[in-house]
């Protein structure tokens, strides 16, 4: 996918458009931005607990899970990088797991982690976005997974009970 040619002003109005995305929508968990921001056709690729795209709804769905689980969520900007009609955002997100989030129960413990997200702008909003953050690292400061879990040694004994036709590979229908 080429990017397209953009002027310094689109450039300067997408990164503003970020930090509003960081400030008004996950930091303040004011839902209603994401309409502002986003295309009504949004189409979102990151991870959802029952797989697939991410549209508008669910984007709001997950927006307001982070504050129902963190009461008091924080997300930083780290840098933010425009090229043409694509914006990568990195940040820094914390906060006190007081709720249930993604069907985890509460833990009170403070949680950290970093990620990044890709945007793609359309007519001036987020038609387009990619997202990865570091999940695993997150669950282990939670004390959901043990901070002696290496994500090596799951692949390895998946890995050996596939050889061993405990675990059968399957392919998702969407994928061929």
């Amino acid at each position: 996918m080429a990017t397209e040619p953009q002027t310094s002003e689109q450039t300067s109005e997408y990164v503003e458009t970020e930090r509003r995305l960081v400030e008004e929508v996950f930091n303040e968990g004011t839902i209603s931005v994401i309409d502002e921001i986003h295309t009504p056709d949004y189409v979102g690729h990151w991870f959802l607990p029952r797989g697939g795209e991410a549209g508008i709804p669910e984007l709001k769905e997950f927006v307001a899970g982070i504050h129902e689980g963190f009461d008091d969520f924080r997300m930083d900007e780290e840098f933010v990088l425009a090229d043409g009609d694509m914006v990568t955002l990195g940040f820094r997100t914390s906060g006190t797991h007081a709720g249930e989030f993604m069907g985890i129960p509460a833990t009170d413990e403070r949680g950290e982690s970093v990620g990044i997200m890709v945007h793609r702008y359309e007519d001036g909003k987020i038609a387009e976005g990619w997202a990865v953050w570091d999940q695993l690292g997150m669950l282990q400061r939670l004390g959901v997974v043990p901070e002696e879990f290496h994500l090596s040694d799951f692949l390895e004994t998946a890995l050996t009970l596939t050889k061993q036709d405990v675990l059968k590979r399957t392919r998702r229908k969407d994928r061929g």
